[in-house]
């Protein structure tokens, strides 16, 4: 989600093991939004960060000082601020993300950088990192420890996300590409792209599921979430093109309420209604142009009744 945090405040940081090595962090405090830990014996893989510098601090205490190991790599899923503003706190490890992850941190996420910093001075430490290895490919390995990780490029809430799979315990970080409601409205988003991803993750086979906002996904309910994500992604498609085909305007949006949508388990901490706004209205945005309104219908025009000619008398 391309938010941006401001500010400071304590860490309120909920910490789930999810299997002998493997280990989810979610921010109480934005969001919801979550990161992970690899553990191996060749030190430690972090997967995203969390929005403040205090909550990061945390994950690295506990892998250095309870885990009793070293961040090695951090993997940036993608540019948003809320899930890389803390890569800088691991000095010396290396940073993995695709091209255009590195392209959009170098331009976009410096500007909201810059902005965070202007509206709080709690966020003036905060330094962008460029990644140290980068991949254009459609799939990257990460190994170490005897530890396997496989980034898939999986593009539609932004252009150069990444999941990332826990290849020996079948743990699957889907970074934003999986949300309790989906999200389409940030630069480069793309409904058609994230629908194909979505139909990736369904098809993958893994026993928990750790989204990029919100609760880990166990393995029996996955495919329902995940499909149920795809159905309203279709449903708000089917809608706004409707919008557009009837020549309405993007005001009549704010009518097509999220509960419309059929969309179940709903939380981002009581912001669904507004991200669902800005994705019918960003989605509005990106099909005017190509959206064809239906014709439109001739106005009946009344012709001149002629009276009669009156009949001539007979002289």
């Amino acid at each position: 989600m391309g938010g941006c945090p401001n500010g400071a405040g304590a860490a309120v940081t909920k910490i789930e093991r999810l299997s002998d090595n493997v280990y989810v962090f979610t921010s109480d405090r934005y969001v919801q939004v979550t990161a992970g830990v690899v553990l191996t014996p060749d030190g430690a893989i972090v997967i995203d960060t969390l929005p403040y510098e205090d909550e990061t601090r945390f994950m690295r205490d506990f892998i250095e000082g309870k885990l009793g190991s070293v961040v090695r790599y951090v993997v940036n899923t993608h540019f948003h601020s809320d899930h890389v503003f803390g890569t800088w706190i691991f000095t010396g490890a290396q940073v993995v993300a695709h091209a255009l992850c590195a392209e959009l941190l170098h331009t976009r996420t410096r500007e909201a950088l810059k902005r965070a910093q202007q509206d709080s001075p709690d966020m003036a430490k905060v330094q962008i990192v460029l990644p140290h290895v980068t991949f254009r490919t459609s799939q990257f390995r990460l190994t170490l420890g005897g530890k396997t990780l496989i980034l898939t490029h999986s593009p539609g809430h932004s252009p150069d996300l990444v999941t990332v799979l826990v290849n020996e315990d079948r743990v699957l970080f889907a970074s934003d590409t999986v949300m309790s409601i989906p999200s389409i409205a940030g630069t480069g988003g793309s409904l058609k792209n994230l629908l194909g991803s979505l139909h990736d993750v369904v098809l993958t086979d893994v026993e928990m599921l750790v989204q990029g906002h919100g609760d880990v996904i166990l393995r029996g309910e996955i495919r329902d979430s995940v499909r149920g994500q795809i159905r309203y992604l279709q449903t708000i498609d089917a809608h706004v093109r409707r919008t557009l085909k009837r020549r309405l305007s993007k005001e009549t949006l704010a009518k097509f309420l999220l509960v419309s949508t059929n969309l179940v388990k709903v939380q981002m901490g009581g912001l669904a209604e507004n991200l669902h706004q800005t994705n019918v209205n960003a989605l509005y945005d990106q099909l005017r142009r190509s959206v064809r309104p239906y014709p439109s219908t001739p106005r009946a025009t009344a012709r001149p009744v002629r009276k009669p000619a009156a009949a001539k008398r007979a002289s």
